[in-house]
Order: structure tokens, then sequence, then C-alpha cells
């Protein structure tokens, strides 16, 4: 008899243990994000030292789509594909360009924003020649281009060139400018933002001209083999737009992007729209 009633004890437990009504779920794991902390507007830290900046809204906006929280991990740029590939982070938004090298390592979203790589020309050169686009100074004979040496800045607008001439290679970008704002060097080519930038800190002696000579697709990389992750990121970027995320972001930053680099087309520029 005893051992009759422990067995209906045991099984009206069970009973109630199965209609009882679950708890909540596990929450989702944190998404960890890398990027490099030293490049305003787009990654960069507050006064307080706490991630701010256009990649690091993306990364919350990416947080509250997936429903999962994001910890920004600050990382040097070259280390950032090791350390998405060690485990150390899960995704990488860091205006990153798309690649075939890279994309033989990781696996990249659909573009995100572009990066126009846009040209700085000397003032007097337009002026003396009346030259007003990138086209005209490509077509100058023997035309020269200074740049950071090993770049594309470099070798994009050379390569461009109808028939360029000696190109000037530097050691950075200031010294770069410095060529084109004395005249030794007819243009420069940089990223829109740092072009804008350089441009504006020699308003008397060089202008920026818009027309990009390339553009750079810039990607969210995640490691191979991560198709959930990467479905669910390229689902994210396809609703950027229709979902209001570029619009809050260019009420926050367009009046930093036309303030402070002067461009009133402001995030346009650079986000994209689809």
């Amino acid at each position: 008899m005893k051992k009759l009633i422990g067995l209906i004890a045991i099984i009206s437990m069970l009973a109630l243990s199965a209609c009882a009504p679950s708890g909540p779920s596990d929450p989702l794991p944190v998404l960890k994000v890398g990027m490099d902390l030293r490049y305003p507007p787009f990654e960069t830290v507050d006064n307080n030292g706490t991630p701010s900046g256009i990649s690091v809204d993306i990364a919350k906006e990416l947080g509250l789509f997936l429903g999962r929280e994001v910890e920004i991990v600050d990382i040097s740029f070259g280390n950032l594909i090791t350390e998405l590939n060690l485990g150390e982070i899960d995704v990488i938004i860091a205006s990153m360009t798309i690649n075939d090298a890279r994309k033989e390592v990781i696996d990249f979203s659909n573009p995100y924003v572009y990066f126009p790589q846009v040209a700085i020309v000397n003032k007097a050169f337009l002026e003396a020649n009346n030259y007003t686009t990138i086209q005209e100074v490509l077509d100058h004979d023997q035309v020269v281009f200074a740049g950071q040496k090993g770049t594309i800045f470099l070798s994009l607008p050379t390569s461009l060139a109808k028939n360029p001439g000696p190109v000037i290679e530097t050691d950075n970008v200031a010294l770069a400018m410095t060529e084109v704002s004395t005249g030794a060097a007819q243009a420069t080519v940089l990223s829109l933002l740092a072009a804008a930038t350089n441009a504006k800190a020699f308003p008397d002696t060089t202008v920026l001209l818009l027309e990009p000579l390339a553009v750079n697709n810039i990607g969210m990389g995640v490691r191979k083999g991560e198709t959930e992750l990467l479905n669910q990121l390229n689902a994210f970027i396809a609703q950027m737009e229709s979902g209001g995320v570029n619009n809050r972001l260019r009420a926050k930053y367009n009046p930093t992007i036309i303030n402070d680099f002067g461009l009133t087309a402001g995030l346009d520029l650079l986000l994209t729209n689809d």
C-alpha cells in the first residue's frame, strides 16, 4: 500500500509539473561587436570614455533588431579579423571595406554605408586651367598626385589619370596635403570625411571635388560559416532606411557632418538607401 501511495504521489507531481506554466526563456547571448574607437565620427568615445559614434549607434540599433544586448569591444583595426576568428567578438562593425583579400578569411554582409574616394586639388591649378571637374584633372597632361605611399589613395588616381606625371610619395596624409597646398603636387585623394577635414584646413589653397573616383563598400564581418548571423545582419541592413534607422542617424549626426566637415548633404553622401 505504501508503495502504491508513493507511486501515485510521484505521478501527481509529474502531472502538475507538466501543467505548470513554463518560466521565461533564457536571454539571448550578448552580441560582442568589435571596432577601433579612434576614428570619429564613426568610431570614437565621448568625454566620459564611453563608446560613441555612427558605428556604435548602428551596433545598438542592430541589437534592438535582434533582441540582443550589445557590447562594444575596442580593438585596433589591424587585429579585428584575428579577434573575430578567435571568437573574442561576434561581428565587426568598423568602417571595414569589403575586398577580396578579406573575403578569403571572413564573410561580409551587404554594404551598409559607402565611403567615396574624392580629390583635393590645388586651387591655383584649378583656376589657371579653368577646371571644375575631377575628370579634367585626370586628363591634364603630367598631372602630379601626392599621397601616402603604399595606399590606394596614391595608386587609384594615377591608374585613372590619362598621362600622369611623377607621383610624390609621402609618409602621411599631412605631408601629402602640404605638397598640394604649396602646388608641388596638383592633387591628392582621400576618403570623403578625411578629405573634407583636410580641405577645410587649407581653404585658401585647396578645393574639394566631391565627384568620387571610386566608392568603397563598407560591410559587417562575421566568421566563415556563420550563416544564421550573416542572414540576420543582411535583414537588418535591408530595413535600415524603411525601419527608420537611417533617419535617426541623420537627425543625430547631420549637424556634425555639415558643421564639422562642411558637407551640406550630410549623411546622405554615405548611407545606403535601399
